[in-house]
């Protein structure tokens, strides 16, 4: 063997040797503090999250779009049962709804109505809806008996939905309507708002907020649906009987979370009651400076709607994104 590749230590270390060792030599170790590592972990986690919203916003959307193109106006469908679809007339004309026309479900059966192609309304058993009309301007339907759920993707004022009672006013959203031939029922509001209305009487019905139906005085007044049932139960006893002990279990059973039902209340006390319905939602929720008690006593419309707006943003109470996105795409 030549002495060329002998070794010898005595040697001076060659130049070229130390730099590559220096570079397959492990890199000295950093610890990482604890905080930064749940910080980071934190947000990959968020980042998981949120590329998974994605994904189910997407997925939403497309099925939403391929069902809305294969939607035929409407027509109806048997969820349950043999719903019983009939002309203006009164003949059978299965299929579809014309004007006029109704549906209607027994006992044992259910259907779902496509509403032309801005939503569905699901009819419950015992139910009977009727097409009053639809043009470029507006769809109207009528619950004349029973139960119907709706999920409208819509302008707001363009689908309505008449009772015995109220007039429910679509302003974008999801929410079930129950009444009886008579009107009483109940209009709970899941997603967006629900306007009722009834000769001059109109009532916000938002997310999360339901309202009765009476036959012969209209709208109820809108409450939470998750409020206490001492509210719920003062609420209901105002509206069948609006007397000063009734008006008191309400102020008494109100807090923050009702605000909806005592702004609602300024419009419906008399005048000698408004100043304690005035006096309960200002030590809950201090008027804006433009709505003065003066002004708010006497009625004056824009202090009122002034106050609104800042209570509105508490009202609402939508479903979690999910729903939100289910509730898109099966429209």
């Amino acid at each position: 063997m030549s002495d060329d590749y002998l070794w010898d230590p005595s040697a001076a270390p060659d130049a070229e040797i130390q730099r590559l060792e220096g570079l397959l030599r492990p890199a000295a170790y950093t610890p990482v503090p604890l905080r930064a590592t749940a910080v980071r972990s934190r947000r990959i986690r968020i980042g998981t999250w949120s590329v998974l919203a994605a994904g189910v916003a997407l997925a939403a959307g497309g099925l939403y779009a391929v069902r809305r193109a294969a939607t035929v106006p409407w027509s109806v469908m048997a969820e349950q049962g043999a719903p019983v679809v009939r002309a203006a007339g009164g003949e059978l004309a299965p299929g579809a709804l014309r004007r006029g026309g109704v549906v209607e479900t027994d006992a044992h059966s259910r259907a779902v109505v496509a509403v032309g192609r801005i939503g569905r309304a699901e009819l419950g058993p015992n139910s009977r809806l009727r097409l009053v009309g639809a043009d470029s301007t507006q769809h109207r339907l009528a619950l004349e008996r029973g139960t119907m759920h709706a999920s409208i993707d819509a302008p707001p004022r363009y689908f309505l939905v008449q009772t015995a009672s109220a007039l429910a006013v679509d302003l974008g959203c999801v929410y079930t309507l129950t009444a009886d031939e008579r009107g009483n029922g109940r209009l709970v509001v899941e997603e967006g708002e629900v306007e009722l209305q009834m000769g001059d009487v109109k009532v916000a019905v938002l997310a999360g907020n339901a309202a009765s139906l009476r036959s012969g005085t209209g709208p109820g007044l809108p409450y939470p649906v998750r409020s206490s049932s001492a509210l719920r139960d003062a609420v209901a006893a105002y509206d069948a009987n609006p007397s000063s002990a009734a008006l008191d279990a309400v102020l008494a059973a109100a807090d923050a979370r009702s605000t909806i039902t005592l702004w609602h209340l300024l419009h419906r006390a008399d005048p000698a009651a408004r100043e304690r319905v005035y006096a309960r939602l200002a030590a809950i929720a201090p008027p804006p400076a433009t709505a003065t008690r003066e002004r708010v006593l006497r009625g004056d419309s824009y202090a009122l709607q002034r106050w609104r707006t800042d209570l509105q943003p508490s009202w609402a109470m939508n479903p979690p994104f999910w729903r939100r996105a289910w509730l898109a795409a099966t429209r």
